[in-house]
């Protein structure tokens, strides 16, 4: 099983719904949910994910964002849905049962009592954190190679993204997990940069790996550098998506198509969805 963590910022939610409503989504994909804001699009997210029945978590005491009040925690509280706990004290201490645990910090989870756990655990590899843990183990990993600027790209455009989905069995977990096209640190806005990028993943037999595509020229407007993308990408059509076209990979056909600049929240929002797309392609094959 594949666990992705999202932050829960807007654009990650809606390529999540928008999968979930297309039924592109494998039920072999359980989505992480680290709530960040009180959102229309966070609601309609659980809406819909409940009402297809979908496996899935919600952080239930997130460390950052308008959660973190008083009124943010009992709306949490309030939800009926699975519920992860971020491990910030020792588990016997909890208030609230969880269905999931998230290791962070070495401290509480070393302070903890671990000898009668059955809960399923998200953690890194982390040798004295994994000999202390008993119970199911999900392996956390932070493969997405995040640089400060774009062009920074130019000197790795193409990059192996992660093997672990062949993995993760042979090396005694359940499950996997990753941050999906971003990384562990949260983070509200990215670093505003000359040039536009789009990072998507693909297969090589069976292997994840990533390709940034960059724009070529920094004197060209936004919607020309995202034409310039869009080039870029035609030429690479069959090897991000093999047979059969992503949604993710779609929506930016359709504005390329439609000659307009979709803006960086919706390219985002492809890249995400098109590396669900495929991890559920390549789940239900398995």
């Amino acid at each position: 099983m594949y666990y992705p963590y999202f932050r829960g910022k807007q654009f990650d939610l809606l390529a999540l719904t928008t999968l979930l409503i297309d039924q592109r989504l494998s039920k072999k994909i359980v989505p992480i949910i680290d709530p960040v804001k009180n959102s229309a699009t966070l609601k309609k997210f659980l809406v819909e994910i409940q009402k297809k029945k979908h496996p899935f978590f919600i952080v239930q005491n997130p460390q950052a964002g308008d959660f973190l009040t008083l009124t943010g925690a009992e709306y949490l509280d309030t939800l009926s849905a699975p519920k992860a706990s971020i491990i910030d004290q020792p588990i016997e201490t909890f208030q609230h049962s969880a269905e999931l645990f998230i290791a962070e910090r070495a401290a509480p989870i070393l302070d903890s009592d671990w000898q009668n756990n059955q809960i399923p655990v998200l953690i890194p590899e982390e040798f004295r954190l994994l000999q202390k843990i008993q119970g199911p183990k999900i392996l956390s990993q932070d493969v997405y190679t995040r640089l400060p600027r774009s062009e920074f790209y130019q000197e790795c455009p193409d990059e192996l993204f992660s093997t672990t989905h062949l993995t993760f069995r042979k090396r005694g977990f359940d499950g996997f997990s990753d941050f999906s096209i971003d990384s562990r640190i949260y983070y509200e806005q990215s670093y505003p940069s000359k040039y536009l990028s789009l990072h998507l993943v693909y297969f090589e037999k069976e292997v994840l790996r990533i390709h940034h595509f960059l724009s070529t020229n920094e004197e060209f407007s936004q919607k020309e550098q995202f034409f310039d993308l869009m080039e870029q990408l035609l030429r690479w059509k069959e090897q991000l998506c093999g047979g059969e076209t992503t949604l993710g990979f779609t929506l930016l056909l359709d504005a390329f198509s439609a000659e307009k600049f979709p803006g960086m929240g919706v390219m985002r929002k492809a890249a995400v969805m098109h590396h669900m797309e495929l991890m559920s392609r390549y789940l239900e094959r398995g």
